[in-house]
């Protein structure tokens, strides 16, 4: 394993720390913004893959998750609406975990053909996301505990999804 380097290993460590202690209408608040942000992410790095000419499964792959990233934060926004119904969403000042992958480590790995180490790294995004969606559910009832699960078990589609392509990727195939 190569990819995550120790100090942004240690910021991602921080922003779960920091996240562990919101309550759930901040929590909901910041994935809503999480998820927008992901989705962002994705769609730069395709455009960054595709600019560069690498494989082209690897930006299909890109744009598919950024659009699924939409789709979580609006099933987000619709829970956070039936539960608060129309207050604002919390600002937790909570740093996104996708913002702190997306900075320059993840284009260098993109501008330098790495792709495998850049997927890598992307993977240990989604597996930090399901993983707090998974602890999100065992906090939350009824309809959000349904969500809850149901992205986390999406963002885990999303760690295989990966997997696979980067195992494609290592084999040359």
């Amino acid at each position: 394993m190569t990819p995550v380097k120790p100090d942004l290993e240690n910021r991602i460590h921080d922003i779960v720390e920091r996240l562990m202690e919101l309550d759930e209408r901040a929590m909901l608040s910041y994935w809503i913004g999480a998820e927008i942000d992901e989705a962002e992410m994705y769609n730069a790095l395709a455009k960054k893959a595709e600019e560069y000419s690498w494989d082209s499964r690897v930006a299909a792959l890109f744009r598919a998750l950024a659009k699924e990233s939409l789709n979580h934060a609006e099933s987000l926004l619709t829970e956070y609406r039936q539960i608060y119904g129309g207050d604002a969403l919390v600002d937790s000042d909570v740093p996104s975990i996708e913002v702190e992958l997306s900075s320059e480590e993840l284009e260098e790995y993109v501008r330098s053909g790495r792709l495998s180490d850049l997927i890598e790294v992307l993977m240990e995004g989604e597996k930090i996301a399901r993983d707090i969606y998974a602890y999100m559910a065992e906090r939350a009832s009824g309809s959000l505990r349904e969500t809850l699960l149901k992205l986390s078990e999406i963002e885990d589609g999303h760690y295989s999804r990966l997997a696979r392509l980067r195992e494609e990727l290592l084999r040359g195939g």
